[in-house]
């Protein structure tokens, strides 16, 4: 990072790969006038930072340069935060990208905040410099261009700033569909009203809070990108949520006449479905997943909005995997834990996946037959400390699905009884060698599941991602 030439063509590298559209006479002239050797002002602390975060990202040895860039960056901007709002934000969204997501939504709150105190002739006199925005999980690379064209086109450095605080504030949310989530969402919609992606998420977070409002976004969003396929899903399982079949049936003929133009695209193919399929499909990793056809399923408005599972769990258990283990996934839901293991541990390996909610247990069985998961075991039923029958209470996403008693069973509409078997009982039924992992996600029954596996742990000592829900 020695020529000014050299920082630029990493810049201009950065947003050629994210697709973004934007006035490149300006990006080399912010180059030309940053004191890169001997920065001089905070914003060339703000735009060396830049630089090295693209560095960083993109680096092929992420332990060694890509932290030294990291922390460059890190160093940089915590020195001159309090100097301009570009530092600060960017600061927050470093605190972002290492996991300490309050720090950083507090920090780009307060930022606003400020931002937002400034009287026109100190706002207006903010110079513009360069940003980041990392990019986007899966196939939505489309937001990082639409937030980099947005920041680019902004006339001053407050209104970048700003721009750049909702974005780490919507990122900050660990779930965008409840009301916190839905919150600053508006504020993020607010400061980047053409963000297809964030009317998309608007639009899905309002109707997941029974908001049809939201219905509203979508349309939006589908103006600002007509050929965007998780948007025509949204409109489609919207209609299906209201139950007006006829609509839902008119937005995925729509759809199918938009699908054609894209024979290879996975995001696409739920239009291959009939319009009253129980599921639906999307795109994930390298598969195609099958998941509830409800714009109310976590799972579901999830992958509409962010294309990956969201929780950083995700990605420590990503790292843990390799081919040829043996993963048991207990609480499978619709497969996102499970799906991740089996493109991991490959067909080496052993993915069993228990789920006792039957609508779910159908999208796992979708799952392993399209993508030819041979090597995935979806067993119906509920793990526990006994092999026999339990009751299952149904809520309005699957993901909240619990296994009561029969006390509290009486006090509930929905419930079911479904079938209910030990971990012990499965690696004998399996024939299992190993176990390397277990996932458990049972709301509130992960006790009685580890009862029922004393053997397993005892023999093949796995390692345990759990859920602990607080009370349990």
């Amino acid at each position: 990072m020695n020529e000014s030439r050299s920082n630029a063509d990493y810049y201009l590298k950065y947003l050629n790969e994210a697709k973004a559209d934007v006035d490149l006479s300006r990006i080399r002239d912010l180059c030309d006038r940053t004191h890169w050797d001997e920065p001089e002002s905070p914003l060339d602390f703000n735009n060396l930072s830049v630089v090295a975060l693209v560095i960083a990202a993109t680096s092929d040895n992420m332990e060694v340069e890509g932290q030294f860039y990291l922390e460059m960056a890190l160093d940089a901007l915590s020195n001159n935060a309090h100097a301009h709002p570009l530092c600060a934000t960017h600061l927050a969204l470093v605190q972002l990208l290492m996991g300490d997501t309050l720090e950083a939504g507090e920090l780009a709150f307060s930022t606003l905040i400020n931002l937002s105190l400034l009287p026109p002739n100190m706002s207006s006199t903010l110079e513009p410099g360069l940003v980041y925005i990392p990019a986007a999980k899966a196939a939505h690379i489309a937001g990082q261009a639409e937030a980099l064209e947005h920041l680019h086109n902004c006339s001053t450095g407050s209104e970048q700033a700003i721009a750049l605080c909702a974005e780490v504030l919507w990122r900050s949310q660990l779930v965008f569909y409840n009301t916190n989530g839905l919150r600053f969402l508006q504020v993020a919609a607010k400061s980047m009203p053409d963000s297809s992606l964030l009317n998309l998420a608007l639009g899905i977070s309002n109707i997941f809070n029974r908001q049809w409002e939201g219905l509203s976004y979508l349309h939006r969003a589908l103006q600002l990108n007509p050929d965007y396929a998780p948007t025509h899903q949204s409109l489609f399982l919207a209609c299906k949520a209201l139950g007006n079949e006829g609509l839902a049936t008119e937005w995925l003929t729509v759809a199918k006449e938009k699908a054609q133009a894209h024979p290879n695209d996975k995001s696409w193919q739920w239009t291959t479905l009939p319009h009253d399929s129980s599921f639906s499909y999307m795109p994930f990793g390298s598969l195609v997943m099958a998941v509830e056809a409800k714009i109310h399923s976590i799972v579901t408005s999830v992958l509409l909005v962010e294309g990956d599972w969201f929780e950083a769990e995700m990605e420590f258990w990503r790292k843990q995997l390799h081919p040829g283990m043996t993963v048991i996934d207990v609480g499978a839901n619709a497969g996102a834990y499970t799906f991740s293991a089996a493109e991991k541990v490959g067909s080496s390996g052993r993915v069993l996946a228990v789920e006792p909610f039957p609508d779910c247990v159908q999208c796992l069985e979708e799952t392993q037959r399209i993508n030819n998961l041979e090597w995935v075991i979806v067993c119906a039923g509920a793990a526990s400390d006994r092999i026999g029958t339990a009751t299952l209470a149904v809520q309005g996403s699957s993901e909240l699905n619990e296994i009561v008693t029969d006390e509290i069973a009486r006090n509930r509409d929905n419930v079911q009884t479904v079938e209910c078997f030990t971990l012990d009982s499965l690696v004998e039924k399996h024939k299992l060698t190993r176990v390397d992992w277990l996932k458990i996600d049972a709301e509130g029954h992960e006790m009685q599941v580890l009862k029922g596996g004393d053997r397993l742990l005892s023999k093949f000592s796995p390692g345990i991602l759990y859920e602990n829900i607080a009370g349990a």
